[in-house]
């Protein structure tokens, strides 16, 4: 299910649909999307849609004691999560607060209404204390552009650029007065991670912790922050080149003074420098607190002069966290930080007992006792609660009593409050009795239904549950967590009208396929079960080109979702498919179907995190762990039937290829060998052509040399390019040849383009790595082992190398007193490409420990016709000298004596592989 994108704010993204584009009043009855969308009105069977309600407005957890229906929001530590002020309105008139609410008014017409809704403040507060803190307007612009595009703006309506709303559909599920609610800090957690509190999937994971603040601060920006003296610490400013964090004690700082906590605006230049921070908090309790310091570049965390994050060096944004015991009160905090070059980025957050995860900063003063004083400035508001222990007691009894425990989980010393509240069986309900009356009485819980809500609990209560099918278990999970509100299956559901202007994509040329969430009809046949998985709990961004997010709802909401896709969505099974090559040629010739020379794959997709030359599609790597194979098989073969209106392109005609000469020209074979070619994900080769620039070098009629840096051949490396289509590349430095393929021969792009700066490595296929040192060495005895430092030290000479009249190089080297002359010439046996290399030797004086080393490998297996197989796949052949296997260092070496014949030698070796 790729991307059942940003589905939930609890209830929403449905409500959108059916409604015109307007200006509406807030609703006080409960939203509930899927009903909205697809039930309310005279819509739908009405106790398929009583069912629906059942289980979003929580009667199950009362009438059946059953939470595996929706869970209610999770309680503790609540009081470090929303604001007092909030807490007492909400608790006072449930739907007047939070319009769509399906939260029930619990003491609607309780004469003692204003007592309870205190002692049940005072207890929610005892669980956490609140911390204002400023609103940093830089954010305000990403959170906007964030909220508008991810998805939140389907659910919830437009806002104005001062986050407040604008226009709200009538099904719509407004978000209510957030600056009231919410502080920065438990805003942010709350959206980073929303099924913390909220397990029941409606909200989903959406937001990184980055992404989560920008929201946060555009939805809270002009909420007022009474002034607490906080936010100020003692700074020391330094001037210096530094790798490493310095001892700053020992420094002389060029200015010092107080100033913004943590604020990195106080250095006086943009490089080369460091701050030191020194200031105070308070531990509201006793307990662990865990710091989190990110920084560019190196930066360190002291409480009480004990280090506790170390995130120290050059660095790019880098995350680090530690953890401490602290007893309750105050405790001395410190920050050094340094700068090198680039981004300056230095941010300090905290968490512990009673205190939701915030920056430090809001919460630090520059002395003790700076931090024990009371701001004379500072005034009591909603949000100021003088704790009653009384209070706190009674309102404790009340959430059992009054039935809050039935829906939501509230932990005292780790254990779940129980609810006391007896409520009557569902079988045993009354149409027009308790929370289904008109005006239920005091006591009863008032939900505020709608006549077409109360006619479907009605209707759902009279009849009998069906038996469920993997078809209502689909159609269930889809409508309780709004999927349809961006997928469509089975031609139900998708983005209406009101809504598709707000799914946008960066590739506007793919048209509706590049902004719209992908139809789920077959998705039980597409993706695999462990990525379905992870995509379902975790959520994902694999579609560069949308903007619209799959998020993550949490494994526990889509229980038997998968296998009843799976279940019904099926497809022709693929049998194995046999080559009549070996398997690296097979890849070799899938990546020259997807580079830019035939299928062209590379122009639409991604590869290995590269980007494509135009739109930007699913990263080619990526499909093998996220599609089956038959699957991919079917699409890749027919893009039209299994998915109409893509503009993936068609390869294949009845089976056979446009391209006929590559792997027997059937589509069967060669989308087979680019499954097996992508599947080795992160080591798969670049297809021909990926990048930004291409430029191939290509030898026709003589060869090409190239000297410049290429992977596994070293800085002094000379690339020859053949017509015959083999390849090497020679180590000027280790006197060696490092490589060898087939096919292409190199892309100069790399070099000849910008700073030209980096290793390029080998355009085509079958490369062969050859190994490090030497080919020639002196050996003391036949038993030494084969060197490998320096060579120049040693008498070794590259003596550089001559073209004959078709370009083609001889190496010219020198071992001692020996002079070399290598001449590679390419071989073709039979169909097998190759390499036949001729070696002379020449010398004035004898040389009785001369060595050659023709080939390394893990296993030398003698072959027929005086050939050696290496591992399986390459052979060789020596002809000139005598050729023995010898083991040195766990591995086994093919090495010829050199025997000068009047100071003269010649050897002959060929590759064929």
């Amino acid at each position: 299910m790729h991307r059942l994108i940003a589905i939930s704010l609890p209830l929403w993204m449905f409500a959108l649909f059916i409604a015109p584009t307007v200006q509406a009043q807030a609703a006080h009855h409960p939203i509930v999307a899927g009903f909205e969308r697809f039930y309310q009105g005279n819509q739908g069977d009405a106790a398929s849609g009583g069912r629906l309600l059942l289980n979003e407005l929580g009667c199950r957890s009362c009438h059946a004691g059953d939470k595996g229906s929706k869970q209610a929001p999770i309680l503790d530590e609540v009081g470090s999560r929303i604001r007092v002020g909030h807490l007492r309105r909400f608790l006072n008139d449930p739907h007047g607060t939070k319009p769509g609410t399906t939260m029930p008014d619990l003491l609607h017409g309780d004469p003692q209404r204003a007592e309870k809704v205190e002692a049940l403040v005072h207890f929610l507060a005892s669980t956490g204390t609140v911390r204002p803190q400023r609103i940093p307007p830089k954010a305000v612009a990403a959170g906007r552009d964030i909220y508008s595009k991810y998805g939140c703006v389907a659910c919830h309506g437009t806002r104005k650029a001062d986050g407040e709303p604008d226009r709200i559909l009538p099904t719509s599920v407004p978000l209510g007065d957030l600056k009231t609610k919410y502080t920065l800090g438990s805003l942010t957690t709350f959206l980073e991670n929303p099924l913390h509190a909220r397990p029941s999937g409606r909200m989903p994971r959406l937001l990184n912790s980055q992404e989560a603040q920008n929201v946060a601060t555009y939805l809270l920006q002009g909420s007022v922050t009474p002034s607490t003296g906080r936010g100020i610490t003692r700074y020391s400013y330094y001037e210096g080149n530094w790798n490493d964090l310095p001892d700053f004690s020992k420094l002389k700082p060029r200015a010092s003074g107080t100033g913004p906590a943590f604020d990195v605006g106080l250095a006086r230049r943009n490089d080369d420098y460091g701050l030191r921070f020194e200031g105070f908090f308070t531990a509201p309790r006793p307990g662990n607190y865990t710091f989190t310091l990110s920084s560019d570049d190196g930066a360190r965390l002291y409480v009480d002069d004990k280090r506790v994050v170390d995130n120290d060096g050059i660095h790019a944004t880098t995350t680090k966290v530690g953890t401490v015991r602290l007893t309750e009160g105050v405790h001395a905090v410190r920050v050094d930080f340094f700068q090198g070059g680039g981004e300056a980025v230095l941010e300090v957050q905290v968490r512990g007992p009673g205190l939701a995860e915030q920056p430090l900063a809001e919460l630090v003063a520059e002395s003790a006792e700076a931090l024990k004083k009371k701001p004379a400035a500072k005034q009591p508001s909603e949000d100021t609660l003088d704790n009653k222990p009384e209070l706190i007691a009674q309102g404790q009894k009340l959430f059992s009593s009054l039935g809050c425990a039935s829906c939501h989980t509230l932990r005292i010393k780790g254990t779940p409050l129980a609810s006391t509240l007896a409520a009557p069986a569902l079988e045993k309900l009354t149409a027009t009795k308790g929370c289904l009356a008109d005006n239920p009485n005091p006591g009863v819980p008032r939900y505020g239904l709608t006549r077409r809500q109360n006619q479907s609990l009605t209707a759902a209560l009279a009849s009998k549950a069906p038996e469920k099918t993997p078809a209502s278990t689909i159609r269930d999970t889809m409508t309780a967590l709004n999927c349809y509100a961006c997928h469509s299956r089975d031609k139900v559901g998708g983005p209406q009208e009101e809504l598709n202007k707000f799914f946008l994509t960066t590739q506007p040329e793919m048209g509706d396929e590049g902004r719209l969430p992908p139809p789920l009809d077959g998705v039980g046949a597409k993706l695999q079960t462990e990525y379905f998985k992870g995509l379902l709990d975790r959520g994902a961004h694999e579609r560069p080109y949308m903007h619209t997010r799959m998020p993550g709802f949490g494994t526990d909401n889509v229980v038997g979702f998968i296998e009843a896709v799976g279940t019904l969505d099926k497809l022709p099974a693929i049998p194995p498919v046999t080559f009549n090559e070996p398997l690296p040629k097979v890849k070799a010739q899938a990546r020259h179907l997807v580079g830019g020379q035939a299928f062209g794959c590379i122009k639409c997709h991604t590869f290995n995190g590269i980007k494509a030359e135009g739109v930007q599609g699913i990263d080619m790597t990526l499909m093998p762990r996220r599609l089956t194979r038959d699957w991919y098989h079917a699409y890749v073969s027919d893009p039209q039937r299994i998915r109409p209106g893509t503009r993936m392109p068609a390869a294949f005609q009845d089976g056979k290829s446009v391209l006929p000469d590559i792997l027997g020209g059937t589509a069967l074979h060669q989308i087979e060998a680019i499954w097996l070619y992508t599947s080795d994900g992160k080591s798969a080769r670049l297809p021909a052509g990926m990048g930004p620039a291409f430029i191939p070098l290509t030898p026709t009629t003589s060869a090409i040399v190239y000297r410049n840096f290429i992977s596994d051949a070293g800085p002094r490396a000379i690339g020859v390019g053949y017509p015959e289509k083999v390849n090497l590349a020679y180590d000027a430095n280790d006197l060696r040849i490092a490589l060898l393929w087939q096919g292409a021969f190199i892309d100069a792009a790399r070099h000849w383009t910008d700073r030209g700066s980096g290793f390029e490595g080998p355009l085509g296929e079958n490369v062969l790595k050859l190994a490090s040192g030497p080919d020639f060495a002196l050996l003391a005895n036949p038993e030494a082992p084969w060197p490998n430092k320096a060579l120049r030290p040693e008498g070794y000479r590259f003596l550089g190398y001559r073209l004959d009249k078709e370009d083609r190089p001889t190496f010219l080297l020198s071992v001692g007193q020996v002079r070399i002359e290598d001449t590679p010439q390419p071989t073709l046996i039979g169909k097998e490409m190759g390499f036949k290399r001729l070696l002379s030797l020449r010398s004035e004086t004898a040389v009785p420990n001369l060595h050659y080393r023709a080939a390394v490998g893990n296993k030398i297996e003698a072959d027929k016709e005086g050939w050696f197989r290496i591992d399986g796949s390459l052979r060789v052949k020596v002809t000139g000298g005598e050729a023995t296997v010898r083991k040195v260092a766990g591995r086994m070496e093919l090495v010829v004596p050199i025997r000068l014949k009047d100071g003269k030698a010649e050897l002959i070796q060929e590759y064929n592989w």
